[in-house]
Parts: structure tokens; sequence; C-alpha cells
């Protein structure tokens, strides 16, 4: 147990990085965000398990752009499963060019450079060169730490 002044854990896994997938978890106590859907369900559902988080505990999916390696396991995790449909917080143009298949995602679509909330974490996104529709990058902030996270730069701006 955390006495009041002791901080709280944010932590971080590259659960994947290759053009054959690619998915982040970012976790708080409360809050478990996977950032980009890359790998099938049963490999994102291992890897997360193998670090001790329970798949069925993820509080939302961002995702960065819309190449396969980026968003090839989504329309399988945006089903909804016994009840519960996972938030998917996806740019407005970067939407309409995911292959959604019969999958009717709880979308929550935002304008790139804006900020928003999930749980106890606040969200920034922000623009990235790269050859996407509108890719873009998140900073994350919460219990006083930041954290950002932008692939596949097309160059360093």
């Amino acid at each position: 147990m955390q006495s009041k002044g002791e901080p709280k854990i944010v932590k971080g896994w590259v659960l994947a990085s290759s053009s054959t997938g690619n998915a982040t978890l970012l976790a708080t106590e409360k809050t478990r965000l996977l950032i980009d859907a890359g790998l099938s369900r049963k490999d994102t559902f291992e890897r997360l398990e193998r670090i001790g988080i329970s798949p069925q505990s993820l509080t939302a999916i961002l995702i960065t752009h819309e190449h396969s390696d980026h968003v090839a396991g989504l329309p399988v995790l945006a089903k909804p499963r016994d009840g519960v449909q996972i938030p998917v917080y996806v740019s407005r143009l970067t939407a309409p060019c995911i292959p959604w298949g019969d999958c009717v995602p709880n979308l929550q679509l935002f304008q790139a450079g804006s900020a928003f909330t999930i749980g106890d974490i606040e969200v920034t996104s922000f623009t990235i060169p790269h050859d996407a529709v509108d890719p873009v990058g998140f900073s994350f902030r919460a219990e006083g730490v930041k954290i950002s996270i932008a692939t596949d730069l097309g160059y360093l701006p």
C-alpha cells in the first residue's frame, strides 16, 4: 500500500515494434491504454498476459495511423466481448481508412493536435511526418510523468 506522499506508478511496455506489427501499452493503477493494434488478438492477449495485464482490463485503444502494421488486429479487438466494447481513439481523417470489416467500433474521434483525457491519463495528439492520411503521435501525462510516442517518423522535425 502506498502512503499519501508516495507517487503512483506509470508503466509502459513495447509489445511489438516492427513492420509485422506494432503495439505499446501504457498503464497506471486505474487506466490501461493500448497504442496501436498491429498484432492479432491472440498475440496481443498473450503478450499482455506475459506482463501480468489482463486483456479485459484495457481501458481504450489509440491508433497512430491506418497502416496494417498498426491496425491489423484492431477490427477483432474492437468488437464487443461479453457486453463490453472498448473505445477506439482515432483521428477523424484516419478512421475511414481503416478496414473495419463487420466490426462497428466504439469510435472516439479526435482532431490531430487536440487533447483529451482517458481515465487518469491526459492525452495530447500531435501531427507527425509519415506517408499516411493523418498520422499522429501522442504525449501522455499522469502522476507527474510525461511519456510521448511517435512511430514511423518520415523524418525528425
